[in-house]
């Protein structure tokens, strides 16, 4: 996740290099000037001595001698320099003052009071990036070299002095700047001094925007200090904790893998519970609902775990079952789970605090507060995960504050299990801190959901300026979920240059359509959408599928919400009742079970939302995809031949057709020798796939490891994944999938007729079998198959799987003897009826299988107890109606119905 801004070298000090300069031409010109003034027969120790003297003394001039022209630039050049030098070395807070005062004068000045860690990111973004500001002064209590130093590699004036002092302020300019930034590393000092600044300059519309360390402090603090506490009303309170939380669920999209891994729900485990820790478990919380997911779970490992929990229980009480009726109901309440745990010391191949862990995570953050625990921990688990003791997932680890700009990334490859997150550097300088307006987007989608809700409900809520903080941070974090309501809508979200996301038009009307005829005190659990309309209205056979999502869409939103309101304090009251609302102690009638709330309108109202994001115009020129389709391709690598080739997936989008993504497998029976030189082959059969002469580029691609890559392999995948960011646009995301399974990846059998005339021969069949496998790597994992070597159904398996690329099969084989030369033969007939195709040298084999997966079964009907044995799958190339002998296709087909084997059924077409 890290981003670091670009690194710098410390610029030089050019005040510094000028003055040397102007010394030494007027030195330079003082020695040709006296050289003339004083004849040529003057000594030239002489000659120096007088330029020398030009810097130091009065120069006397005879009164009938005219001076000459260098000697007259040496002069007023010496005069300079000596002055020059005399201000640099003994008046440094008069040239100070003066930067100062040069540097407020205009517009687009910000002043940082405390120039810790934090401090040093902001100014450091802010030279960097667009954001309304192009002059920073910063003051810090104690200026070192260091600082100094820092402070002018990011074209910071640095004043020394205690932040809230008022009249450090005035020394600053403080009143003038456009934007004052509060940041130190104790926050109660860090309040202080924003309730200074506000006393100092008592201007509402100030914008003085406060850094806190802790989660928790800044989601309360708004609150508190309007309501007379802490701190002083109309500041805006920022936490890095929260800043690092919400880009690292946004980048990492747990709950996207979730759902790509079939998973039933989210589960994230969070190695380190304090406020780090907290603030991404919040976040995740409020952004990982999802139509198909039920409630998130969260684990939390901690050597102090009963303090962690504690604190939760006490921040987030109805997120617990709670006596009295004040817990959520079941649909909305995540399940969070304690467990201690030291990370320095613990055995997760073994240890028993990491049971029920080791399978269908969706991701490992490590926030510990000791960076060399994180990185300790996380590399423990990662070696973990390679040596298949736990199930693969996203790893991210935190880097905090030390590192400063140079905090480390860790990796070199834009794919790869484990991410850092969490730089100082990088967390500031893609913030909403930065912006000249931090609630740009959240207005804007604030203004639209005014008039979606007058367009469906006749009524204007209020304005933002008028919203409690609450409100907005309600309505902050509803925004932030935006992108996820697009995509379980079957849309593809893209960003708009104002941060607001869009996608095609269309489905705004089609929602709008089927939203005006469902009345929503009818909709239940039920799949017949046609009961849930009003009275005499009718629905088109291809908006029932719409209808089914807009009702899953307010059921995801309203557990959302819910959820939400309970991060807020709010408890839910016995019964959705309004009589029984109280704000003041808040308790909510509307956090029940969406099925629970008769009232069709409130449960309209979850609808608003997707109404709004929907029907957002894109900006002129704006490449959108109509709707979200897959299209993916199989790489089958050949380091010897250094060859690819591609064979693309008939159950997602055709060639050719507009893909919003594309996912990629890219397969080596071997790792190859060199992944460089295979880059080029690769790249070709990708071409025709993100060509944008003839079709939108994809607007994510992902690398698909449904088993355990090799080394060359995955080097290989991330140097193509270099070479497609140099050719798609920078929207475009790549990320890599990881879906093996700790614990074995399910094995497919095939079995089969030898005739294949009524299928149409062996081409046909085997791309059948083709298309079949690929469906069962990329939905079931599947990565062996166990297969016979007769002629027909069994070769033409073996060939189709060969040309994906993926691992050598399992062969059975029912007979094995010695030809007449001595050399060991297998045979798929009885030896006595074999032919030359039926027998098959062992020296043949070797070029299919290794030696350690050829099996010799006891006749045909060991070859199918065999087969059904050691496989998950069993794909059956048959035709029905012919004779049944015992260990053939027909027989081989009623044994695996009798023990209830999923069988996958390929036979002639009509």
């Amino acid at each position: 996740m890290s981003q670091r801004p670009l690194r710098r070298r410390l610029p030089r000090d050019w005040s510094g290099v000028l003055l040397i300069a102007l010394a030494l031409v007027s030195f330079t010109l003082g020695v040709i000037g006296f050289r003339e003034y004083l004849g040529p027969g003057e000594d030239w120790s002489e000659v120096i001595y007088q330029s020398l003297q030009l810097f130091f003394l009065n120069f006397d001039k005879a009164p009938d001698e005219d001076v000459n022209l260098p000697l007259q630039v040496a002069r007023f050049g010496a005069f300079v320099t000596a002055v020059w030098a005399i201000l640099k070395a003994f008046f440094p807070q008069l040239r100070q003052r003066i930067r100062r005062w040069l540097r407020l004068r205009g517009k687009a000045c910000a002043v940082i009071l405390g120039y810790g860690p934090s401090g040093q990111a902001i100014g450091a973004a802010l030279w960097q990036r667009d954001c309304g500001i192009r002059r920073v002064t910063a003051v810090h209590r104690t200026v070192t070299p260091e600082l100094a130093a820092r402070a002018r590699l990011d074209g910071v004036l640095l004043i020394e002095g205690d932040p809230s002092d008022p009249r450090i302020m005035d020394r600053a300019y403080a009143a003038k700047a456009e934007r004052i930034y509060v940041s130190d590393p104790d926050d109660l000092r860090a309040i202080d001094t924003a309730v200074a600044v506000r006393q100092h300059i008592p201007e509402p519309a100030k914008d003085i925007r406060v850094v806190l360390n802790d989660s928790a402090v800044a989601a309360q603090m708004a609150e508190a200090s309007a309501a007379g506490f802490l701190g002083a009303p109309g500041l805006r309170w920022f936490s890095v904790a929260d800043e690092t939380a919400r880009l690292l669920i946004a980048d990492a999209r747990f709950d996207r893998f979730a759902l790509e891994s079939g998973a039933e729900r989210m589960h994230l485990v969070i190695v380190g519970g304090g406020s780090q820790g907290e603030a991404v478990a919040v976040e995740a919380l409020l952004t990982a609902w999802r139509t198909g997911l039920g409630p998130p779970k969260i684990t939390f490992l901690d050597r102090e775990i009963g303090s962690v929990e504690a604190r939760m229980r006490k921040r987030l009480p109805a997120w617990f079952a709670e006596s009295g009726g004040a817990a959520l109901y079941t649909g909305a309440r995540p399940d969070l789970e304690f467990r201690e745990c030291d990370a320095g010391t613990i055995d997760i191949a073994r240890d028993l605090c990491f049971d029920g862990l080791r399978e269908r995570v969706s991701g490992w953050v490590f926030a510990m507060g000791d960076d060399g625990l994180n990185l300790r921990a996380s590399v423990v688990l990662h070696r973990a995960v390679m040596a298949r003791h736990v199930d693969p997932a996203p790893i991210y680890v935190r880097i905090p504050t030390g590192h400063v700009e140079d905090a480390p990334d860790l990796s070199a490859s834009p794919l790869g299990l484990a991410h850092t997150f969490g730089s100082i550097d990088s967390v500031i300088a893609r913030s909403a801190l930065l912006a000249e307006d931090p609630d740009s987007v959240p207005k804007i989608l604030h203004e639209a959901y005014r008039k979606a809700e007058q367009e469906m409900f006749g009524r204007l809520s209020e304005v933002w300026s008028a919203l409690p903080e609450t409100k907005r941070e309600a309505n902050r974090a509803l925004f932030r979920h935006a992108v996820l309501k697009i995509e379980d809508f079957g849309a593809v979200a893209a960003i708009r240059r104002d941060g607001v996301p869009v996608t095609e038009q269309g489905l705004a009307e089609t929602l709008r359509r089927v939203d005006e005829i469902l009345a929503y005190d009818r909709i239940d659990r039920g799949a017949d959408a046609r009961a849930w309309l009003k009275d005499g209205a009718t629905l088109a056979e291809e908006d029932l599928r719409t209808a089914v999502l807009i009702r899953d869409a307010a059921l995801c939103e309203h557990n959302r919400w819910t959820v939400e309101r309970a991060l807020a304090q709010f408890v839910p009251t016995a019964r959705p009742d309004r009589a029984l609302r109280d704000d003041v102690r808040r308790r909510h009638n509307n956090m029940h079970d969406w099925f629970d709330l008769g009232d069709a309108e409130t449960r309209r109202y979850d609808l608003v939302m997707l109404r709004v994001l929907l029907s957002q115009k894109p900006a002129a020129g704006q490449v959108l995809h109509k709707a979200a389709r897959v299209r993916t391709v199989f790489l089958a690598v050949d380091g010897t031949a250094k060859t690819c080739i591609a064979h693309v997936s008939g159950s997602g989008a055709a060639a050719g057709v507009d893909a919003s993504e594309l996912h990629l497998h890219l397969n080596a029976r071997d790792d190859p020798a060199s992944a460089t030189t295979l880059v080029p082959a690769v790249m070709r059969c990708l071409a025709p796939h993100i060509d944008r002469r003839k079709q939108r580029p994809p607007a994510r691609i992902r690398f698909d490891f449904p088993r355990q890559p090799g080394e060359r392999v995955l080097a290989l995948a991330n140097l193509v994944a270099e070479e497609l960011r140099g050719k798609l646009p920078e929207t475009t995301r790549i990320d890599a999938f990881w879906n093996w399974r700790a614990a074995g990846s399910p094995v497919v059998g095939v079995v089969g007729h030898r005739d294949l005339t009524r299928f149409g021969g062996i081409g046909p069949v085997t791309e059948r079998l083709r298309q079949c496998f690929m469906d069962l790597v990329m939905k079931r994992g599947v990565e062996a198959m166990v297969t016979g070597y007769a002629p027909g159904a069994d070769r033409a398996a073996i060939e189709a799987w060969a040309s994906l690329g993926l691992p050598n099969p399992s062969l059975l084989f029912p007979f094995a003897g010695h030809c007449s030369e001595g050399k060991r033969v297998f045979f798929t007939e009885n030896p006595s009826d074999a032919t030359a195709e039926t027998t098959i040298e062992e020296e043949d084999i070797k070029k299919i299988a290794d030696r350690s997966m050829l099996t010799i079964c006891d006749g045909h009907i060991g070859q199918a107890g065999e087969l059904l044995r050691r496989t998950n799958f069993l794909v059956f190339v048959i035709e029905h109606g012919g004779s049944t002998r015992e260990g053939g296709t027909l027989d081989t087909l009623r044994r695996a119905e009798d023990i209830q084997r999923e069988v996958i059924l390929i036979e002639p077409r009509l």
